[in-house]
């Protein structure tokens, strides 16, 4: 079956959204269960109370049923009505308390007041509840209430995640990560998770020159997991993209790498050039690049979004639901990702075969034998000499950017200097500069350099 219409994707984001996932637990194994379905992954996973780095995984949680009643057995609040209601890794409670009693487990936006916030307890033993501040108001404090969270916390759980990795030609690999702890939050991050999966299936089924690895993991503890569990061969990772809010109303966002001006960020604005798009510094804060950008493994990675987290009032909250995103901006902006890494692939290093002067271009065919024509006035009549065809002796033709990048590749193909390094310095697209490479390798001019 294919994904790559929005039918397709409205049915698998409506298939995933009520599913309660956390950073551990079924949910989370439910989901790429079904994602792995669409494109082969390998699910793996790390002991409760495993040490990564400074942190321990913690112990699995598991939900079945949670919510609160008043005297009269009106339920109050009810996670099969909203899984955001309970904080994520809530203890088991079975209780009645008074409203003074209970209102300290209690989290609402005053701001938002028929919004649901999200909140979660990973490494602190605690409980709570989260509700519509209208609720809250609505509450008869002097009632008393049936608090009821079926939870289980398995110290010899596992935390779960999955990945895949596509072998290229080159050395370079770069990595495509995402999260999928957030229970039922669309854009923040379903729609990533969905994203990211349709990407690299597209992926797999071409012919790479690069390698790429497909990371499915919980968020900060994951990716610190498979870190440190894949260590060795993470830090021989050249870049990649954290996969995040990609499917929400807004125009389409962008946050840098800590390098600023790396290959990924290089494709990812080549990619955007045409559409209206915020850019963001990179922070140390955010997600799983602070992981993956810390200094044992300096893997720069990016992030293009539509209504990046952070950025939008629905973020964290129940309003962030499938009426929210759209199937179509999800495919928008995975077409982006495609522009990204299609720009990737074609960043090649070449070297001339003879890097003595100028080639005859005409003896190869690539050049007019009658001079004099180039970027004349006259004889352009004008059209832009760019998009002038010059005819050649074959009775064939080349357009002028085409011969500006032919120039700039006998210039700059010295064995080190890559195709994105030109393309930034002359101006020239990444796009005709690869396509003339072409050219010259198939003229035995210019060879791939290792």
């Amino acid at each position: 079956m294919t994904y790559l219409n929005e039918d397709s994707v409205n049915s698998l984001l409506r298939e995933l959204y009520p599913i309660t996932r956390s950073v551990t637990g079924n949910g989370v194994r439910r989901t790429l269960e079904r994602l792995s379905e669409i494109t082969p992954l390998d699910v793996q996973s790390v002991p409760s109370g495993t040490q990564v780095y400074d942190w321990e995984v913690p112990p699995e949680w598991n939900i079945e049923d949670a919510y609160i009643e008043n005297s009269d057995g009106e339920r109050i609040v009810d996670i099969a009505e909203n899984n955001l209601h309970v904080v994520s890794y809530s203890v088991p409670v079975e209780t009645t308390l008074t409203f003074d009693e209970l209102k300290d487990h209690l989290h609402t936006l005053p701001s938002m007041p028929d919004a649901i916030p999200y909140r979660t307890t990973y490494y602190d033993r605690d409980w709570g509840f989260c509700m519509r501040h209208d609720t809250l108001e609505s509450m008869d404090e002097d009632d008393t209430y049936e608090v009821f969270i079926d939870s289980t916390l398995d110290p010899e759980g596992e935390l779960t995640y999955a990945d895949a990795r596509i072998e290229g030609e080159s050395d370079e690999e770069y990595i495509l990560s995402t999260y999928c702890c957030h229970p039922s939050l669309a854009n923040d991050n379903l729609s990533g998770v969905v994203l990211a999966t349709l990407l690299f299936e597209q992926l797999r089924q071409r012919d790479t020159y690069h390698s790429y690895r497909l990371i499915i993991v919980p968020e900060t503890i994951g990716s610190i997991s498979y870190l440190s569990t894949h260590e060795a061969p993470m830090k021989n990772v050249n870049g990649g993209y954290v996969i995040t809010t990609v499917a929400g109303p807004g125009t389409f966002d962008y946050k840098a790498s800590f390098e600023h001006d790396h290959p990924v960020d290089q494709a990812a604005r080549w990619a955007l050039s045409d559409d209206e798009y915020d850019e963001y510094e990179f922070v140390p804060t955010g997600s799983d690049e602070r992981q993956y950008s810390s200094p044992g493994f300096r893997i720069p990675t990016g992030t293009i979004a539509k209504d990046k987290y952070y950025e939008y009032k629905e973020y964290h909250t129940s309003k962030d639901d499938l009426s929210f995103i759209s199937a179509e901006a999800l495919l928008e902006t995975l077409q982006r990702y495609l522009w990204a890494i299609g720009l990737l692939e074609m960043n090649r290093v070449y070297e001339r075969v003879d890097p003595h002067c100028e080639f005859k271009l005409d003896r190869h065919d690539l050049y007019p034998t009658t001079g004099g024509k180039q970027q004349q006035p006259g004889y352009l009549d004008e059209t832009d000499h760019k998009e002038f065809e010059y005819q050649l002796a074959d009775e064939g033709a080349k357009s002028g950017d085409v011969f500006d990048a032919i120039n700039w590749l006998m210039f700059s193909c010295d064995g080190s200097t890559s195709l994105f390094r030109i393309a930034k310095r002359s101006g020239v697209s990444v796009r005709t500069l690869h396509r003339a490479a072409s050219e010259l390798v198939d003229a035995e001019l210019l060879e791939a350099s290792a």
